[in-house]
């Protein structure tokens, strides 16, 4: 099971109305992966992916999961 505490996105400017939506959709991404053995990770940064307006909020969230599980060795169920 994958617990977060607290999540803190910065994102650019005019996205400041969809940052609810992403956050929501890392954690239903996050949920659908498995970890093979017990993780704590008392913080995790990831480099700022490159996104742009007419992106979808599930393809930004998507790009933050993918490097969330690879700090914790999450695959897909």
């Amino acid at each position: 099971m994958i617990h977060i505490d607290r999540i803190r996105m910065r994102l650019p400017a005019g996205f400041e109305h969809r940052a609810t939506s992403i956050a929501r959709l890392v954690g239903e991404q996050l949920a659908k992966r498995s970890v093979s053995q017990d993780v704590s990770l008392e913080s995790v940064s990831i480099k700022p992916p490159e996104i742009s307006f007419g992106m979808p909020d599930i393809e930004i969230a998507n790009l933050i999961v993918q490097q969330l599980a690879a700090n914790y060795g999450g695959r897909q169920r």
